[in-house]
Formats: C-alpha cells, sequence, structure tokens
C-alpha cells in the first residue's frame, strides 16, 4: 500500500509540473494533459483508502498532499466558478484558451471570483516586450505577469466583465480604480478599448482617455501623437492616446520621481505622472451589480 501511494505521488506530482499547461517565462506554452483525468481517479481511490486507515497510520499524514495534487488537476471553467471556500491561487481555466492553463484566481478578496490579469510587484520581469509578447502574454502568473491581449479579449467579449485596478506607492498608500464594463476589440482592431463603464474608486479616472484606443507598444506604434512614439517613451505597451494620464506597464523607476513625466509605471490620479508606482494589479470578473 505505502510503495503504490508513494508511487501515484511521483507520477501525479511530475504531470502537475510538467503539463500545467500554464505559459513559461518565455512566454511559450507547455503542452496540455489530455488524459490527466486517469490521475485524478487514481488519486481519488487511494484518498479513500488512507481515510479509511486507522488515526494512527504515518500514511495518513500523506492525505492532505493527494487532496492538493486532486484539486491541481481540476479544470474550471473560468475564475468565476471557484467559490470563496478555496484559496487563492492557481487554478486550471479553460476560458481564453483552446486547452486549459493555469490562472491566479483571487477568491478571496473584494467578493473574490477574479481572474488576476496583470501583477507588478518589482522590477524583476521586463515590461518593455513586442506587441506579439504582449499578446500572448508573458511571465508566470504567480508572480509578475501579463495574461495576454487574445485571452484577455476572449473573455471580456462572452458578457459584461468589470475591471478592477489595485495600486500602492512607495509612500506606503494605496487607491483602487473600478470600471463596471471592460470590453476590447480583436487583434484585428490592435485590442482597442470600446467600453470602460462607469468609473468607482479612490484612485482617480486616470484610464478615461485609454477609451477607444489601441493597444500600442514599441514596435506598433498606435498612439495618438504625431511626434513621439509614447511606448517608447514610457516603456512597456498601453492603451496610450497623447500619451494619456496611465500605463501601468512603463518602465519600474522606484522610489525617486523622474525628471519627465510619462516615463514610468503611473496612475495620474494617484500620484501623478513622474511617481513610479510600487504595486499593481489588475483583476476582471463577470460584472456583479
Amino acid at each position: 500500500m505505502k510503495r503504490a501511494l508513494l508511487s501515484i505521488l511521483l507520477v501525479v506530482a511530475y504531470s502537475v509540473g510538467l503539463c500545467d499547461g500554464s505559459f513559461s517565462l518565455l512566454t511559450e506554452p507547455r503542452q496540455t494533459c489530455t488524459d490527466f483525468d486517469i490521475f485524478s481517479q487514481q488519486v481519488v481511490s487511494l484518498t479513500t483508502q488512507v481515510q479509511s486507515l486507522p488515526t494512527g497510520d504515518p500514511l495518513v499524514k500523506i492525505r492532505s498532499d493527494l487532496v492538493n495534487l486532486l484539486a491541481s488537476s481540476k479544470i474550471y471553467k473560468s475564475c468565476d466558478d471557484i467559490g470563496p471556500t478555496s484559496p487563492p491561487g492557481l487554478y486550471r481555466i479553460q476560458d481564453g484558451n483552446d486547452a486549459p492553463m493555469y490562472y491566479y484566481c483571487e477568491t478571496v478578496q473584494d467578493g473574490g471570483r477574479w481572474t488576476v490579469i496583470q501583477r507588478r510587484t518589482a522590477d524583476v520581469v521586463n515590461f518593455t516586450r513586442s506587441f506579439n509578447e504582449y499578446a500572448t502574454g508573458f511571465g508566470h502568473p504567480s508572480g509578475d505577469f501579463w495574461l495576454g491581449l487574445t485571452r484577455i479579449q476572449k473573455i471580456t467579449s462572452q458578457t459584461q466583465y468589470e475591471l478592477l485596478i489595485k495600486m500602492s506607492a512607495f509612500d506606503g498608500t494605496s487607491a483602487t480604480a473600478r470600471y463596471s464594463s471592460f470590453q476590447l476589440n480583436d487583434v484585428n482592431d490592435l485590442f482597442k478599448i470600446t467600453s470602460l463603464g462607469n468609473f468607482t474608486g479612490d484612485a482617480g479616472n486616470s484610464m478615461s482617455l485609454s477609451l477607444n484606443r489601441q493597444f500600442s507598444t514599441q514596435d506598433k506604434d498606435t498612439d495618438a501623437s504625431s511626434t513621439t512614439n509614447c511606448a517608447n517613451v514610457w516603456g512597456g505597451g498601453w492603451w496610450l492616446n497623447n500619451c494619456g494620464d496611465s500605463n501601468l506597464n512603463g518602465f519600474y523607476r522606484g522610489v525617486t520621481p523622474t525628471a519627465a513625466p510619462r516615463t514610468a509605471m503611473v496612475w495620474a490620479g494617484f500620484k501623478g505622472l513622474s511617481q513610479s508606482l510600487k504595486n499593481s494589479t489588475m483583476l476582471i470578473r463577470k460584472y456583479v451589480p
């Protein structure tokens, strides 16, 4: 019994690690296992057997590991389907993908059911990327990352989705911005923002100038300026106007304000256009009135 238990733990752990379908730091998707249910069934069987063991049996200690591995193998349609009793973290999600991939689902804060689409906490992941990289996504959802415009567009085109942005500054203050109806066009229109809906929050409506703007990067300049490539000066990629009042994917500059405005990761209504933010997180979910 013990040998079989340890064997199946190794097989499932190996399968979870190599066949999770999430994107790597190089933005190249890893293969997704199509027959993962076989492992799930074996885990369920062994979990049942472990539950029947005497309380003093050392194998009982492995039960929680089996349960966690089983949860890792389950596929959800979206983060909206994960209830508040589940902890925030990585879940295998079908929405926006041809094959399930790991998304970070926020299940507790602000009512839960959120899909995290962007996170920045430090200068550890390069956000100055090409248009194609912003379309496919980069980083990893357990850390600093961008989910990918193609996925975001597919998810938000199904029904009304709201956008929540949480940000914090180096002085310890924080703020939020919330938009009731976030929607993009597809790649043929360069992921133009077609709707933001109503704004609420204490960060200021610094994304208003992004409405009806296409996504702009260093190698695909779509901003409204006739003299400046805003993404080249600002860094990162964003829905830039001329050049706008926000860019959460701009250069991560640190605590010292920049000499020139719009050259860092900023949100004008919170800390102005010259003070780089410390953290930002962007989340989406089906609209809740």
